[in-house]
Protein backbone atom coordinates (compact mmCIF):
# COMPACT_ATOMS: atom_id res chain seq x y z
CA UNK A 1 0.00 0.00 0.00
CA UNK A 2 1.74 3.62 -0.67
CA UNK A 3 0.41 6.48 1.82
CA UNK A 4 0.45 10.07 -0.13
CA UNK A 5 0.88 12.79 2.23
CA UNK A 6 0.32 15.94 -0.02
CA UNK A 7 -1.78 19.52 0.69
CA UNK A 8 -1.78 20.27 -3.19
CA UNK A 9 -4.84 18.94 -4.39
CA UNK A 10 -3.92 19.04 -8.30
CA UNK A 11 -0.39 17.45 -7.30
CA UNK A 12 -2.10 14.96 -4.97
CA UNK A 13 -4.51 13.62 -7.76
CA UNK A 14 -1.57 13.72 -10.41
CA UNK A 15 0.09 11.35 -7.96
CA UNK A 16 -2.35 8.70 -7.25
CA UNK A 17 -3.34 8.32 -10.51
CA UNK A 18 0.14 7.61 -11.88
CA UNK A 19 0.62 4.91 -9.15
CA UNK A 20 -2.88 3.19 -10.15
CA UNK A 21 -1.89 3.83 -13.78
CA UNK A 22 1.05 2.20 -13.00
CA UNK A 23 -0.85 -1.26 -11.49
CA UNK A 24 -0.83 -0.55 -8.05
CA UNK A 25 -4.05 -1.09 -6.23
CA UNK A 26 -3.83 0.33 -2.90
CA UNK A 27 -3.17 3.65 -2.71
CA UNK A 28 -4.20 5.94 0.04
CA UNK A 29 -4.01 9.62 0.22
CA UNK A 30 -3.82 11.98 3.40
CA UNK A 31 -4.28 15.96 2.55
CA UNK A 32 -2.32 17.33 5.96
CA UNK A 33 -0.02 15.74 8.45
CA UNK A 34 -2.69 14.92 10.89
CA UNK A 35 -4.71 13.23 8.13
CA UNK A 36 -1.77 10.94 8.01
CA UNK A 37 -1.24 10.52 11.70
CA UNK A 38 -4.98 8.83 11.79
CA UNK A 39 -3.88 6.64 8.95
CA UNK A 40 -0.65 5.35 10.74
CA UNK A 41 -2.97 4.50 13.91
CA UNK A 42 -5.18 2.34 12.07
CA UNK A 43 -4.29 -1.32 13.02
CA UNK A 44 -6.18 -2.24 9.31
CA UNK A 45 -3.81 -0.29 7.12
CA UNK A 46 -0.14 0.77 8.71
CA UNK A 47 0.75 -3.02 8.59
CA UNK A 48 0.42 -2.79 4.99
CA UNK A 49 2.08 0.11 3.96
CA UNK A 50 4.96 -0.21 1.77
CA UNK A 51 5.64 3.54 0.72
CA UNK A 52 5.36 6.64 1.92
CA UNK A 53 5.58 10.03 -0.31
CA UNK A 54 5.54 12.55 1.14
CA UNK A 55 5.69 16.92 0.17
CA UNK A 56 7.83 18.92 1.71
CA UNK A 57 4.88 21.40 1.69
CA UNK A 58 2.09 20.67 4.20
CA UNK A 59 -0.94 22.82 5.22
CA UNK A 60 0.01 21.99 8.78
CA UNK A 61 3.04 20.83 9.08
CA UNK A 62 6.79 21.21 7.90
CA UNK A 63 7.05 18.20 5.50
CA UNK A 64 10.62 17.20 6.56
CA UNK A 65 9.70 17.66 10.30
CA UNK A 66 7.01 15.32 9.46
CA UNK A 67 9.25 13.26 7.81
CA UNK A 68 11.41 13.15 10.34
CA UNK A 69 8.90 12.37 12.48
CA UNK A 70 7.27 9.31 11.06
CA UNK A 71 10.44 7.56 10.15
CA UNK A 72 10.83 7.01 14.08
CA UNK A 73 7.50 5.12 13.88
CA UNK A 74 6.95 1.07 13.22
CA UNK A 75 5.55 2.27 9.92
CA UNK A 76 8.35 4.22 8.71
CA UNK A 77 10.97 1.84 9.98
CA UNK A 78 9.07 -0.84 7.88
CA UNK A 79 8.36 1.67 4.73
CA UNK A 80 10.34 3.34 2.17
CA UNK A 81 9.68 6.91 2.57
CA UNK A 82 10.14 9.44 -0.55
CA UNK A 83 10.38 13.61 -0.18
CA UNK A 84 8.80 15.50 -2.99
CA UNK A 85 10.42 18.52 -3.76
CA UNK A 86 8.90 21.42 -5.91
CA UNK A 87 11.83 21.90 -8.37
CA UNK A 88 15.19 20.25 -8.93
CA UNK A 89 16.68 23.97 -8.72
CA UNK A 90 15.56 24.04 -4.92
CA UNK A 91 19.35 23.24 -3.64
CA UNK A 92 18.06 23.70 -0.24
CA UNK A 93 14.77 21.74 -0.41
CA UNK A 94 16.80 18.92 -1.33
CA UNK A 95 19.18 19.24 1.23
CA UNK A 96 16.90 18.96 3.60
CA UNK A 97 15.52 15.42 1.80
CA UNK A 98 18.15 14.14 2.59
CA UNK A 99 18.91 14.43 6.16
CA UNK A 100 14.93 14.37 6.84
CA UNK A 101 14.54 10.75 7.39
CA UNK A 102 13.43 9.56 4.28
CA UNK A 103 14.78 7.03 1.56
CA UNK A 104 14.90 9.54 -1.26
CA UNK A 105 13.71 12.49 -2.84
CA UNK A 106 12.44 13.20 -5.74
CA UNK A 107 10.90 16.37 -8.34
CA UNK A 108 7.24 16.89 -9.08
CA UNK A 109 5.47 16.15 -10.71
CA UNK A 110 6.20 12.28 -10.49
CA UNK A 111 4.70 11.21 -13.93
CA UNK A 112 8.13 12.90 -15.01
CA UNK A 113 11.12 10.84 -15.82
CA UNK A 114 12.94 12.94 -13.07
CA UNK A 115 10.57 10.88 -10.54
CA UNK A 116 10.86 7.48 -12.18
CA UNK A 117 15.04 7.54 -12.05
CA UNK A 118 14.44 8.43 -8.11
CA UNK A 119 11.62 5.93 -7.67
CA UNK A 120 13.77 3.20 -9.47
CA UNK A 121 17.03 4.67 -7.58
CA UNK A 122 15.52 4.50 -4.22
CA UNK A 123 12.81 1.96 -4.04
CA UNK A 124 13.06 -0.90 -6.94
CA UNK A 125 16.67 -1.30 -6.42
CA UNK A 126 16.73 -2.43 -3.22
CA UNK A 127 14.03 -5.36 -3.24
CA UNK A 128 14.49 -8.76 -3.86
CA UNK A 129 11.49 -10.80 -4.05
CA UNK A 130 11.81 -14.61 -3.07
CA UNK A 131 9.55 -16.74 -4.28
CA UNK A 132 10.20 -20.66 -3.53
CA UNK A 133 8.64 -23.34 -1.12
CA UNK A 134 11.70 -24.91 -0.40
CA UNK A 135 13.63 -23.28 3.19
CA UNK A 136 16.65 -24.80 1.76
CA UNK A 137 17.04 -22.74 -0.98
CA UNK A 138 15.35 -19.74 0.70
CA UNK A 139 18.19 -19.74 3.28
CA UNK A 140 21.05 -20.52 0.89
CA UNK A 141 19.75 -18.04 -1.51
CA UNK A 142 19.61 -15.01 1.21
CA UNK A 143 22.80 -16.34 2.98
CA UNK A 144 24.13 -15.37 -0.79
CA UNK A 145 22.94 -12.58 -1.51
CA UNK A 146 23.34 -11.23 2.01
CA UNK A 147 23.35 -7.42 1.69
CA UNK A 148 22.18 -4.93 3.97
CA UNK A 149 21.30 -2.92 1.53
CA UNK A 150 19.35 -5.62 -0.05
CA UNK A 151 15.85 -6.26 1.30
CA UNK A 152 14.33 -9.82 0.17
CA UNK A 153 10.97 -10.60 0.78
CA UNK A 154 9.98 -13.86 0.87
CA UNK A 155 7.25 -16.30 -0.05
CA UNK A 156 6.77 -19.80 -0.28
CA UNK A 157 3.35 -20.52 -1.80
CA UNK A 158 2.28 -19.15 -4.89
CA UNK A 159 -1.26 -18.00 -3.54
CA UNK A 160 0.49 -15.82 -1.11
CA UNK A 161 2.65 -13.88 -3.64
CA UNK A 162 -0.23 -13.54 -5.97
CA UNK A 163 -1.98 -11.80 -3.12
CA UNK A 164 0.64 -9.67 -2.27
CA UNK A 165 1.95 -8.22 -5.53
CA UNK A 166 -0.75 -6.01 -5.53
CA UNK A 167 0.51 -4.61 -2.78
CA UNK A 168 4.22 -4.31 -2.43
CA UNK A 169 6.40 -2.16 -4.20
CA UNK A 170 8.24 -3.67 -7.63
CA UNK A 171 11.11 -5.27 -6.94
CA UNK A 172 14.54 -5.09 -8.80
CA UNK A 173 15.11 -8.94 -9.21
CA UNK A 174 12.47 -12.04 -8.79
CA UNK A 175 13.63 -15.12 -8.10
CA UNK A 176 11.26 -17.80 -8.38
CA UNK A 177 10.55 -21.58 -8.16
CA UNK A 178 8.36 -22.69 -11.28
CA UNK A 179 6.67 -25.55 -9.28
CA UNK A 180 5.42 -23.42 -6.45
CA UNK A 181 2.17 -25.28 -4.19
CA UNK A 182 -1.08 -23.77 -5.50
CA UNK A 183 -0.04 -21.28 -8.17
CA UNK A 184 2.74 -22.00 -10.60
CA UNK A 185 5.93 -19.93 -11.69
CA UNK A 186 4.40 -19.41 -15.38
CA UNK A 187 1.19 -18.03 -13.91
CA UNK A 188 3.21 -15.62 -11.26
CA UNK A 189 5.19 -14.78 -14.28
CA UNK A 190 2.38 -13.78 -16.33
CA UNK A 191 0.53 -11.42 -13.42
CA UNK A 192 4.15 -9.76 -13.45
CA UNK A 193 4.60 -8.93 -16.83
CA UNK A 194 0.71 -7.52 -17.01
CA UNK A 195 1.66 -4.70 -14.40
CA UNK A 196 3.53 -1.57 -15.98
CA UNK A 197 4.86 -1.57 -12.61
CA UNK A 198 7.10 -4.52 -12.69
CA UNK A 199 8.25 -4.06 -16.70
CA UNK A 200 12.21 -3.22 -15.38
CA UNK A 201 12.07 -6.23 -12.89
CA UNK A 202 14.21 -8.86 -13.87
CA UNK A 203 12.78 -12.50 -13.27
CA UNK A 204 14.74 -15.31 -13.11
CA UNK A 205 13.41 -18.88 -12.27
CA UNK A 206 14.36 -21.52 -10.42
CA UNK A 207 13.99 -24.73 -11.61
CA UNK A 208 14.46 -28.17 -11.10
CA UNK A 209 13.00 -29.38 -14.25
CA UNK A 210 14.73 -31.37 -16.68
CA UNK A 211 11.54 -30.33 -19.44
CA UNK A 212 13.14 -27.73 -21.78
CA UNK A 213 9.48 -27.01 -22.18
CA UNK A 214 8.67 -25.51 -19.13
CA UNK A 215 12.04 -23.37 -19.49
CA UNK A 216 10.63 -22.54 -22.41
CA UNK A 217 6.95 -21.47 -20.93
CA UNK A 218 8.29 -19.34 -18.05
CA UNK A 219 10.37 -17.30 -21.17
CA UNK A 220 7.61 -16.90 -23.14
CA UNK A 221 5.49 -15.65 -20.41
CA UNK A 222 8.33 -12.92 -19.61
CA UNK A 223 11.28 -14.61 -17.39
CA UNK A 224 14.30 -12.92 -18.02
CA UNK A 225 16.80 -15.96 -17.27
CA UNK A 226 16.67 -19.12 -15.19
CA UNK A 227 18.84 -21.69 -13.12
CA UNK A 228 18.46 -25.27 -12.38
CA UNK A 229 18.46 -26.74 -8.89
CA UNK A 230 20.50 -27.67 -6.87
CA UNK A 231 22.23 -24.19 -6.84
CA UNK A 232 25.83 -24.39 -7.59
CA UNK A 233 26.83 -21.03 -5.40
CA UNK A 234 29.85 -20.28 -7.66
CA UNK A 235 27.01 -20.33 -10.56
CA UNK A 236 24.30 -18.11 -8.36
CA UNK A 237 26.94 -15.40 -7.54
CA UNK A 238 28.17 -14.88 -11.19
CA UNK A 239 24.43 -15.24 -12.44
CA UNK A 240 23.42 -12.66 -9.70
CA UNK A 241 26.66 -10.04 -10.65
CA UNK A 242 24.55 -9.72 -13.93
CA UNK A 243 21.65 -8.39 -11.97
CA UNK A 244 22.95 -6.54 -8.83
CA UNK A 245 26.48 -5.99 -10.54
CA UNK A 246 26.90 -2.76 -7.73
CA UNK A 247 25.41 -5.06 -4.66
CA UNK A 248 27.03 -8.04 -5.70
Amino acid sequence: MILIVDSDKSSETKTKQFFSESGFDSVVVANSANSAREIIKSDDIKQEITLIIIDHELEDANGFEFCREISKTTTGKNAYIMMLVSSAENKTAIEKARHSGASGYSVKPVNSAEFLKHFFKFVISKVVLLIEDDPVIRMMVKKIISNSRIEIIEFDDGIKAHNLLNKILPARLVLMDIGLPNKSGIQLVEQIRSKVSWRKTTVVMLTASSDVSDVKKCLSAGANDYLTKPIVPEVFKERLGRYLPDEN
